[in-house]
């Protein structure tokens, strides 16, 4: 099968597009034949050698963990999908990924596709949009009424926070470069501020702050603005615990899971029209390096998509 993939670590002239072996569904997995699958950041960060030395992956390594295609096998203990289905996934980051035009994955993991949806835009909703799910629910415990910080709007996973958030009946305040102050307040976000600047820092009313970015200095600024009693959520960066109860707040460094049932979540908000799917860029699978930079360049305006199979991009 065509799939990109890098032989070792290092910048974006690692990915090559070439033929990997075609992946075998267990008796509880299905193949997908992908049609289209998503950038993320996480991407080059492991490109970059984030986890060189876990022994998490082996090379070569196949990128992306989220996608969305059509179930070309089913394996026999499989109930509830058939082939020809058309499906959406986030996969496991310790597994090959989907910039492929096959990948294997557990059956519980997988959720039909809207008809309504594009191929596009389900490949773009599943890793960032659960990742600001359970950053907001499972771990901000976010409720109607709540004034919520959120840094990074403009990204994917904070794009998506902000009207998951407003979703959940909360005042949302953002911040965003000036250029995309705009675009984060069409998302829904009661109020937007540049980042560098101080008026947000001064409001010190928030319950719940999510930080979809690294910075140490951003996550330190954070903390004091949420009242005690409050949560701050980081998707990067620690803080020590004495810098976080000498506020009163409870603090955690999330790690996104795979979850069907969050996805399903996430799925609920776009067919009530509570969440829009905010794509960049689409990209031939062949042209995976210029979409790394892109997202290495931290300027895209939601999600970074990679078309694998042309022929079915609809």
């Amino acid at each position: 099968m065509k799939a990109a993939f890098i032989q070792q670590y290092g910048n974006h002239s690692e990915l090559k597009v070439g033929e990997r072996p075609n992946p075998t569904p267990n008796a509880n997995q299905v193949l997908i034949k992908v049609v289209a699958s998503g950038v993320n950041p996480v991407d080059f960060h492991l490109r970059n050698g984030m986890m060189a030395d876990s022994g998490t992956h082996t090379l070569p390594l196949i990128l992306g963990w989220d996608c969305s295609g059509i179930i070309e096998q089913v394996g026999e203990q499989v109930q509830g999908f058939n082939q020809g289905d058309k499906v959406l996934s986030f996969t496991p980051i310790a597994q090959q990924g989907t910039n492929a035009e096959f990948v294997v994955v557990d059956a519980n993991l997988i959720n039909k596709k809207p008809d309504t949806m594009t191929f596009i835009d389900a490949a773009a909703l599943p890793l960032a949009s659960v990742t600001a799910y359970q950053g907001l629910h499972k771990h901000g415990k976010i409720k109607a009424g709540q004034k919520v910080l959120i840094h990074n709007a403009s990204g994917a996973v904070g794009a998506f926070a902000v009207q998951i958030a407003k979703a959940a009946g909360a005042y949302v305040v953002a911040t965003a470069s000036q250029s995309k102050q705009d675009y984060v307040k069409s998302l829904g976000a009661d109020e937007c501020y540049v980042e560098g600047d101080n008026e947000w820092a001064n409001l010190g009313y928030f319950n719940l702050a999510f930080v979809a970015k690294p910075g140490a200095t951003l996550l330190e600024r954070t903390v004091r603005t949420v009242q005690s009693g409050g949560r701050v959520i980081s998707t990067f960066d620690e803080i020590p615990d004495a810098q976080t109860s000498m506020h009163g707040i409870a603090f955690t460094r999330m790690w996104v899971e795979n979850s069907k049932d969050d996805l399903d979540e996430v799925l609920s908000l776009v067919e009530n029209n509570q969440l829009f799917i905010p794509v960049d860029s689409v990209w031939p699978l062949e042209q995976i390096q210029h979409a790394h930079q892109r997202s290495e360049q931290y300027q895209a305006l939601g999600k970074i998509v990679l078309i694998v199979d042309p022929l079915n991009k609809r």
